[in-house]
């Protein structure tokens, strides 16, 4: 007789399609926080002539706030809002990326119909196609001021253009000429930076035009969002004593809370519970741990590897991943003293282990950090900031530390 296998709970696939760890968010029901971040892009959209740029570390969730500017500002901005997105790259000129830009912003013509009929047709045409192969900001302002919209205009990856191609400073004369002719179209560049001049460059010139957004890490409580508005949609829920556990270990990092609760919430459907608990996440920890990137295994591998079991790399960077950072994840080496200190059950003083951070710095251990300042004054933080919270979720799966040191 053949043997069955259980039904797999559909809950099961939608949960893949609720918790993406690989993709931003695109739908506002499964966005937490951020509504100040919002509202600042919307106070641009609403004020003739402003232009908005969102900036800071990556994997903090800009993507996903972009993503949702279509939905969440036709409810906050006083006008209808059309919304045009794209990702830039380093190929890209100004001529390619206005014309991927203008691609997708579709208008209505229309025309008289042959005959003698009063009739007329109408056709949609995006905006693309009434722009020169080779397009100045001139040529931009002209078509977004002859076919006049309120329209948001994002340039998501900013930081990867390039400055060789002039492409940057032309973005720049076209965000001034449309803040001084008052054109109904507001740019939202999105991109990876400490702050705007290493997005943009010298261009005081528009700094009176640019609302300038800087995204924090997530909070505690707007992970947890995820966590509970994600569940909630599937009708499961999290049990409350480890309700802290995932967004503790996120560290601020969205992806790595969809990554945990979509593994967690999974086994708890395996093992026919509606509710996570803490076996689950720690299962999940082991599979996240398994799907992270192969470019953050691999700098992890390099920068803890040594021939001897004794050696501090492993609970150095361990340390590291723990000490308290300011606001853009600097440390300096007093903070890792304490963490490595409990974690080693033994008293360290900086030059026992200073020689450890020096060694993250270097290529041939990942590097696993960047260290900035001078001399005895040095701060560091991670190369990658998506290694920090990999580094704390291998030290829960080693046992080096419980969980609730990050608590």
């Amino acid at each position: 007789m053949a043997v069955q296998n259980p039904p797999v709970d559909p809950r099961a696939l939608q949960l893949g399609s609720t918790f993406t760890p690989a993709a931003p968010i695109r739908d506002t029901t499964l966005f937490s926080g951020r509504s100040e971040l919002l509202i600042r892009i919307a106070d641009a959209v609403n004020q003739p002539g402003m232009h908005c740029i969102l900036f800071g570390e990556r994997g903090v969730g800009k993507t996903s706030l972009a993503n949702i500017a279509r939905q969440v500002l036709a409810e906050l901005t006083e006008r209808p809002i059309a919304v045009a997105r794209i990702n830039c790259d380093t190929a890209d000129t100004y001529g390619s990326l206005m014309h991927k830009l203008m691609g997708w912003i579709v208008t209505e013509l229309e025309r008289p119909r042959l005959g003698f009929s009063d009739e007329v047709e109408r056709r949609n045409k995006s905006l693309g196609n009434f722009l020169p192969e080779d397009p100045s900001p001139h040529d931009v302002l002209t078509l977004l001021r002859d076919f006049p919209a309120n329209r948001l205009l994002v340039l998501d990856e900013f930081d990867r253009l390039t400055t060789e191609n002039n492409t940057i400073a032309l973005v720049a004369d076209t965000i001034k000429a449309l803040s001084d002719y008052a054109v109904p179209a507001t740019f939202l560049l999105v991109g990876v930076a400490d702050d705007v001049g290493s997005l943009i460059g010298e261009h005081p010139s528009i700094e009176r035009c640019l609302t300038q957004v800087w995204m924090p890490r997530m909070t505690r409580e707007e992970l947890a969002g995820i966590v509970d508005n994600g569940l909630e949609s599937v009708n499961m829920g999290v049990d409350e004593s480890v309700a802290w556990y995932i967004p503790a270990v996120s560290q601020g990092y969205p992806h790595y809370t969809h990554l945990l609760a979509l593994h967690a919430a999974r086994r708890s459907l395996k093992e026919g519970r509606d509710v996570i608990c803490r076996k689950d996440i720690e299962e999940a920890i082991v599979e996240a741990l398994g799907m992270t990137e192969r470019s953050i295994r691999d700098r992890y591998s390099a920068a803890v590897y040594s021939p001897s079991p004794s050696a501090l790399y492993a609970p150095a960077l361990l340390a590291c991943a723990l000490a308290p950072t300011d606001d853009l994840g600097f440390f300096n080496a007093q903070a890792v003293r304490a963490p490595l200190s409990a974690i080693m059950n033994r008293e360290y003083n900086i030059p026992a282990f200073a020689r450890h951070l020096d060694a993250f710095c270097k290529d041939n251990r990942g590097p696993a950090l960047i260290k900035s300042g001078e001399r005895r004054r040095y701060q560091y933080r991670f190369a990658v900031p998506l290694m920090r919270p990999f580094v704390l979720l291998q030290g829960i799966a080693d046992g080096r530390i419980a969980a609730e040191v990050v608590r």
